[in-house]
């Protein structure tokens, strides 16, 4: 058996809009995003998947589920092999029962961790409120208050020991232990009987909160004020954060990314919140280190146009020829990959001040592409007149070739390759030991099913699309009784079980109350949900929860209220809002029919004292 743990990870790491994207072409649709539905045939789009709630429904048919719901209906795998392949995707390994201890994460550590750091990107915050230098050194850089706050920035004060207000002494070994972990505090090595020296890592700098995709803080950025070494200072790596999985904006940034259809990939993260500030809300920003493999999957992920935006100096350079070496083995014909190149007397921000927003636009469509970019690369200082020189060229673009995906776009930079150096493709095919391209059919012909075989769906084969699994879908589809007032509220507590965990009794009441009004059977399906409510933690993302549902004994009756979340969703604020406000109006309901209740004993003199003072109660509440 899987551990449900286990589960839960790899629900909370793996972005669903990647997994159905891969088989589904997805486009922005209001809060969410729309696609023509892989389980039954359409012409207009139904099927809408939630990034936020990492979640599918088809308003068409009814389909709906996680992440491993999709693989196990659009894929025909098994529940295991739907986990092994989401788990494979994000790096993860399948623990075998006995390796649990070993192999899974300290949750518990870790959002105690979370917690610490959101606390101090708090009290960095109020620190910035209060510090006027620390506020005009903001102002000075052209950042307003609103931007700032939608970074999280904050200041670090120049003192060795700023969260003895917020976690007490460091001398307490369990305080010095989390800020440890967490990166915020250096301590000396123990010598003898020298005492240990702990101090921040942070001081007399603005800070930058470094937030994961969930928006939970993982680690910080700092910036120095006045002159001092070094500039810019980054957390180590921790627990919680991974510089060569993360990007500086990119929970900031992914609204806007969509919106302008491209990402723009800068060197630091005060480019990152000035070009915020000018009007280019798309930008991220590597953190002190090169461009990743994976830096390039997760851009991918979020966007099908990149552009890298560096320097013009040799660093500049340097930096974007990293982010090339990463991107070759990503490249597919339907994504777009672009370097931007300033004059090495400007970044992003001086480059804006100076000659404007629309010149700064201007430069990004300018941007050079990647298969113009790959000649620069491979012919660097080197001489392309001598036959030297283009046999060193063609021996250095090989590594590049052969870590390339064959797509059409290979086939274009071969050619323009083969014409520079004054070759032909075929003979640059032979050399690298790439299949020829005239020995590739465009269209592969199709295989003919014989009579009576029935094919099976391997787990390679799963992004291939199932007429029969749709019409099953079809047949599947089970009508959803009205909505109702308890209905909304289970809607709600579905959507955002965290409120259903922070109701105290006398709400839980109210809500079994009410759902006993509707049916004795609503009460249980009320009472099991809020149970299972308590159980999640303040992480628990939707899809997680759903699968505890569908993982419960009254998961029939969770399945047919989780088809219509997608009718009546609501953020977490406004949900709360509207569950406080229904409970609200349900308790003076109730006050006023016992009012009813004892006028009508009154009238008939049945009445007894405790009814009168319950009477004056009730008053005093529906004032």
């Amino acid at each position: 058996m899987i551990p449900r743990a286990f589960i839960d990870e790899v629900l909370n790491r793996v972005d669903i809009v990647t997994i159905i994207g891969q088989s589904v072409t997805l486009k922005k649709g209001g809060a969410n995003l729309q696609g023509l539905c892989p389980f039954h045939q359409e012409k207009s789009p139904s099927f809408t998947v939630s990034e936020t709630k990492q979640f599918y429904h088809c308003f068409g048919c009814g389909a709906h589920g996680t992440a491993i719901s999709f693989l196990m209906e659009y894929a025909g795998l098994t529940f295991v092999d739907a986990i092994e392949e989401l788990a494979k995707s994000v790096g993860l390994t399948v623990p075998k029962q006995a390796q649990d201890a070993v192999k899974m994460v300290d949750h518990q550590q870790t959002t105690m961790l979370t917690q610490s750091m959101e606390k101090i990107m708090d009290w960095y915050q109020e620190q910035l409120k209060k510090t006027p230098r620390a506020i005009q050194y903001l102002k000075n850089r052209g950042l307003s208050g609103e931007v700032a706050k939608r970074f999280g920035m904050g200041y670090a004060p120049d003192a060795w020991q700023n969260f003895e207000p917020v976690f007490g002494s460091y001398d307490v070994e369990a305080t010095a232990k989390l800020l440890a972990e967490s990166g915020m505090m250096i301590q000396s090595e123990v010598e003898g009987s020298v005492r240990v020296k702990r101090y921040d890592r942070f001081r007399d700098r603005i800070m930058f909160p470094i937030r994961n995709l969930k928006g939970q803080v993982i680690g910080f950025g700092g910036r120095i004020i006045d002159k001092g070494e070094p500039k810019y200072l980054n957390s180590p790596e921790t627990a919680l954060f991974k510089k060569g999985n993360t990007l500086y904006g990119l929970f900031e940034a992914r609204k806007f990314i969509r919106e302008k259809g491209f990402v723009l990939v800068c060197e630091g993260y005060m480019d990152v919140v000035a070009l915020a500030q000018m009007g280019f809300a798309n930008a991220v920003a590597t953190l002190g280190t090169a461009c990743t493999d994976y830096h390039i999957q997760l851009l991918l992920r979020h966007t099908d146009k990149v552009v890298f935006s560096f320097d013009g100096d040799s660093a500049g350079r340097k930096a974007a020829k990293r982010a090339f070496e990463a991107s070759i083995p990503h490249l597919a014909d339907d994504k777009e990959i672009r370097f931007l190149f300033l004059p090495k007397e400007h970044d992003p921000d001086s480059y804006i001040r100076e000659f404007g927003e629309e010149e700064f636009q201007s430069q990004i469509q300018k941007a050079q592409p990647l298969s113009r970019f790959f000649i620069d690369v491979v012919g660097e200082d080197i001489d392309w007149s001598s036959a030297e020189g283009k046999a060193q060229v063609q021996n250095i673009a090989k590594e590049h070739f052969k870590k390339m995906p064959p797509i059409a776009l290979r086939v274009q930079i071969l050619r323009d390759l083969a014409k520079r150096l004054g070759s032909t493709q075929i003979e640059l095919e032979q050399f690298y030991g790439l299949p020829s391209t005239k020995e590739i059919d465009v269209v592969a012909p199709q295989k003919k099913t014989e009579p009576g075989f029935k094919k099976t769906v391997g787990k390679e084969d799963w992004k291939k699309k199932t007429e029969l699994r749709a019409l099953e879908n079809l047949a599947k589809q089970q009508p959803v009784a009205p909505t109702k007032l308890v209905i909304q509220m289970m809607w709600i507590l579905i959507q955002h079980p965290q409120l259903g965990k922070s109701l105290n009794l006398v709400q839980r009441s109210l809500l079994e109350t009410m759902a006993m009004q509707r049916s004795e059977k609503a009460k249980l399906v009320m009472q099991h949900l809020l149970n299972l409510c308590q159980e999640v933690e303040e992480d628990t993302n939707f899809a997680v929860f759903q699968h505890a549902l569908m993982s419960s004994d009254m998961a029939s009756d969770f399945e047919a209220l989780i088809k219509k979340v997608f009718e009546s969703e609501f953020s977490r604020d406004e949900a709360k809002t509207h569950l406080e406000g229904a409970l609200n109006k349900f308790e003076i309901e109730l006050a006023k029919k016992e009012m009813e209740i004892i006028t009508q004993k009154i009238e008939q003199n049945m009445h007894q004292p405790e009814d009168l003072i319950r009477y004056r109660e009730l008053g005093v509440k529906l004032r």
